[in-house]
């Protein structure tokens, strides 16, 4: 007999392990995905701090969204082998993002640059479980409108800073994307996102660069102090909930 749930995620750790290693040469970096993050827990995370490790459930959940990028950025490469060579649309699938200024790195899931126009287009991959996608895209009861995902724009106007920085684009050139992937029955949905992200991005990476400047131990950072956390909510599903004070 065979363990098959124990065997799957002794190899979601291994993933895991290699996902870790590959990204430690910016360890001493912000990670763009990690955008709206309390400054605590961005704090944390700069400082290599290793947190409650994740339970099974949560590695599958996470490799679930892994696996549709993937699909996704081969889709994307294979769209690419059949174009022409002088065609003046350069597609660029796990596009890397570095802005020094703000000690900051990502990796962009798509960017389409128009050379011809000089404008680019940036998008971000989401998958979405039922009630998310009810929240974004479904009538509630309130009649209230879509609730947008305030890290989600952040990240992907992170990501459109980073782009401006390497084309040499106004703001005005660049428009900004979520696609979205329900998990219960794979419904895409794209999500356009004004391009005002971008400054909001620039707000929240700045301020949480000149506040971590001033710290010097986590002590420094008392919960309920500014920005920590910056949603109530985040405490449940924060790794450092256990030592944090």
């Amino acid at each position: 007999m065979i363990d098959i749930e124990r065997v799957y995620d002794l190899y979601l750790q291994t993933e895991e392990a290699i996902y870790k290693k590959k990204h430690n040469a910016d360890k001493k970096m912000f990670r763009a995905s990690s955008a709206g993050y309390c400054y605590k827990k961005q704090w944390y995370l700069l400082q290599g701090t290793e947190g409650t490790p994740l339970d099974p459930k949560s590695r599958r959940l996470l490799r679930l969204g892994t696996i549709v990028h993937k699909d996704l950025e081969t889709a994307v490469k294979l769209h690419n082998s059949n174009q022409q060579p002088q065609n003046k649309i350069k597609i660029t699938a796990e596009h890397k993002v570095k802005i020094d200024e703000l000690n900051l790195v990502g990796t962009a899931d798509l960017v389409v640059y128009d050379r011809e126009n000089d404008r680019a287009k940036v998008y971000d991959y989401k998958t979405a479980h039922s009630f998310k996608w009810k929240m974004m895209f479904g009538r509630n009861k309130s009649g209230n409108p879509k609730r947008p995902s305030r890290n989600y724009e952040l990240q992907v106007g992170t990501y459109g800073l980073g782009i401006a920085k390497e084309f040499e684009l106004d703001e005005q050139d660049i428009e900004l994307s979520l696609i979205y992937y329900k998990k219960d029955d794979s419904l895409m949905r794209e999500v356009s996102v004004k391009n005002i992200w971008m400054h909001n991005a620039s707000d929240y990476w700045m301020d949480l660069n000149e506040t971590l400047d001033e710290v010097d131990d986590v002590s420094d950072m008392p919960r309920e102090s500014t920005n920590c956390p910056v949603e109530s909510w985040e405490c449940r599903y924060c790794q450092f909930e256990t030592i944090c004070k």
